[in-house]
């Protein structure tokens, strides 16, 4: 019941300062308030190019990915082959 009073009396700290302009601390709006979950946008036009340069390399990743997968399967095939050979000998 206490714990009830003291969120009680902290909302109407926060919901009196809020209305006058002051806060006593940093008040982050919830979701439930904006309407909206959270905002990722840039805020800069060095986000922007930061975000592109991002998913560049992220598809240069991936295309090494393949690559390497695609490297690795032609070895152990290579592998796989010399085996099989080798038994026929």
């Amino acid at each position: 019941m206490a714990d009830d009073r003291l969120k009680a009396a902290i909302r109407k700290v926060f919901r009196s300062s809020r209305d006058v302009g002051t806060t006593p601390g940093p008040v982050v709006p919830t979701s439930r308030e904006t309407g909206a979950g959270l905002d990722l946008s840039p805020r800069s036009p060095f986000d922007v190019v930061l975000d592109q340069r991002l998913k560049a390399l992220e598809v240069q990743v991936d295309d090494l990915k393949g690559r390497v997968n695609g490297l690795m399967a032609a070895v152990a095939a290579a592998v796989v082959i010399q085996v099989v050979l080798s038994l026929f000998r």
